[in-house]
């Protein structure tokens, strides 16, 4: 099933930047343009210099993943320091899932952050979110858990969903022998990994199971809407994510008998009412981008405490290639940050918005 691609476009500038302030909204229009920040091109440019040396772009989705888990190393490497990592194998709902585990040193066992990779639903491992694990580990002090959810198409909506829930849930039982209050989770994710924490948190709202105190939501698909500005400037793919791809990863993930326009596919058709507090991480060069400003503005209508920052010069994927840019650096430590705030107060929902 592919997207829907009505013919509006979002009304968010294409060139704004954008504030936020006590849940409302307001543009302003830069006088210029901004170039890509030097440092982000050039980890692009490098990424595509590992990709031709594994022999280039793969045909596949199946080489596709093993070079992806192949290059994953080297953008890990000198991630920030944390205590110990462990891999574990974990019973989901019938099966298996590998879950990672970040424990930082002068750990604080208050919450949990359970991270969620990104790659188009149908991408990505454990490996693939080493840096932004570390960092939040690290600048938080609470542990980390990374999830290896279900991916499509052999796997498409809602099993990666039923895989968080449960991991969730998981998290909730065995939280007191790994060292951490399993009921005060977070949610956070990159690309299809902000996506999948923001839907996660609506299936559980709606099945009155017990929610994330606090949702990290960085650079994610939000909607179905494949002609927003964002999608006709950088469609090309000449900054990373492309408008083909995101057209594939919606076949793929959307599965016979529904739409891209279900709420949990594309959740800027759902009832955002009765979120926690939510951290909006958004990349100019991004076909996604418009995606997190639209998001932003109907979370801004609810009374859901909102951060939201606006990376000018960062584009799609900057957490992974953050070992290399140091605004990308700068922009997962907000996101830490957040966290860190949210952690902090005793109910996990007394955070301004901002």
């Amino acid at each position: 099933m592919t997207a829907q691609m009505p013919q509006t476009t979002s009304h968010v500038p294409s060139s704004a930047a954008v504030r936020w302030r006590n849940g409302s909204t307001q543009y302003r229009k830069k006088k210029d343009m901004t170039t890509i920040d030097a440092d982000m091109l050039a980890a692009i440019k490098k990424h595509k210099e590992l990709q031709e040396a594994d022999g280039g772009i793969p045909d596949t989705l199946i080489e596709n993943r093993r070079q992806q888990d192949c290059l994953a190393p080297y953008w890990s490497d000198g991630a920030p320091a944390v205590a110990n990592i462990e891999d574990r194998t974990i019973p989901i709902l019938g099966g298996e899932r590998e879950l990672r585990i970040y424990r930082p040193h002068n750990v604080k066992s208050d919450a949990v952050i359970l991270f969620l990779h990104g790659g188009g639903w149908a991408r990505g491992t454990i490996s693939t979110g080493d840096w932004p694990c570390h960092t939040f580990a690290a600048e938080t002090n609470l542990t980390v858990v990374s999830l290896a959810y279900s991916l499509a198409p052999e796997a498409p909506f809602p099993a990666a969903i039923n895989d968080i829930r449960a991991a969730m849930d998981w998290c909730a039982e065995h939280g007191d022998e790994l060292g951490f209050d399993g009921h005060r989770i977070f949610l956070t994710g990159t690309s299809a990994g902000g996506n999948l924490s923001l839907t996660t948190a609506l299936a559980r709202r709606d099945r009155g199971e017990f929610m994330p105190i606090g949702l990290g939501l960085l650079f994610g698909a939000y909607g179905d809407n494949l002609e927003t500005d964002s999608y006709k400037e950088y469609g090309p793919g000449q900054f990373g994510l492309s408008y083909a791809r995101m057209k594939q990863y919606f076949e793929w993930y959307v599965p016979a008998g529904k739409t891209s326009r279900d709420p949990l596919i594309s959740p800027l058709h759902a009832d955002l009412s009765g979120l926690p507090p939510t951290f909006i991480g958004v990349a100019e060069f991004d076909v996604l981008r418009d995606d997190s400003f639209l998001l932003a503005g109907r979370l801004a209508a609810t009374a859901t405490p909102l951060t939201v920052r606006y990376y000018e010069g960062l584009a799609h994927g900057y957490a992974v290639f953050a070992r290399n840019v140091p605004a990308a650096r700068r922009a997962l430590s907000d996101t830490a940050a957040f966290f860190r705030e949210v952690a902090s107060s005793p109910h996990g929902d007394e955070v301004e918005a901002q």
